[in-house]
């Protein structure tokens, strides 16, 4: 798990054009320390990792409208909401396949006809605290449907993958699908921030 961090601070120092010194200021910690994290042989404090996170992943303008173009030419179901409610952004067009009512709720909050799996998610005070704490990185779930449209009971089990992210106050959320085994159990877990998996490693 080091060797994520390490990989990650090394790349944000690089992007972002700051000395193991100047980062070691932004986020209070010395530079010793930041040498530590990007050799591997230590790893940041959840504190300093949501912190770490917040510097390298905050969304500008733009990169909130690429990540909108980049969900409505996904080639599956994806959809991008922000909260409070649950806004719907932008949605792809296989979700659109999925659902076809779902354009009609584009720019309206999705939440007087969330259902099932996704109720428990929104009403998960510890779940939802934690992801806007950064503490949580993104969440897993099994689900039916879980939007009350004209489609609810046509809809079958999906696996689905939420990632979310902070800009300007509000927790944005980018969910993206597959169908899941028949005999799937319905139902959700949290990914935490500490739980990265490297995408690179086999």
């Amino acid at each position: 798990m080091s060797k994520i961090w390490s990989d990650f601070i090394w790349r944000l120092r690089a992007r972002l054009g700051l000395t193991q010194e100047s980062l070691a200021s932004l986020i209070g910690v010395s530079q010793r320390t930041i040498s530590r994290w990007e050799r591997g042989q230590d790893k940041p404090s959840m504190a300093h990792q949501c912190h770490l996170r917040d510097l390298g992943w905050q969304p500008s303008i733009m990169l909130l409208e690429n990540l909108k173009l980049s969900v409505i030419h996904c080639p599956a179901p994806r959809a991008l909401s922000k909260t409070p409610n649950l806004l719907l952004l932008a949605v792809s067009k296989q979700a659109i396949k999925k659902r076809p009512s779902i354009v009609d709720w584009i720019g309206r909050d999705l939440k007087p006809i969330a259902c099932g799996v996704l109720v428990e998610i929104m009403e998960d005070k510890t779940l939802i605290q934690g992801i806007r704490k950064g503490e949580i990185s993104c969440v897993r779930s099994i689900t039916k449907s879980v939007l009350k449209t004209k489609e609810h009971k046509k809809i079958g089990k999906f696996e689905t993958l939420t990632s979310y992210f902070m800009y300007e106050g509000a927790i944005y959320s980018d969910a993206i699908s597959q169908p899941a085994a028949i005999d799937a159990k319905c139902g959700y877990q949290a990914i935490a921030m500490d739980e990265m998996i490297d995408p690179y490693k086999d």
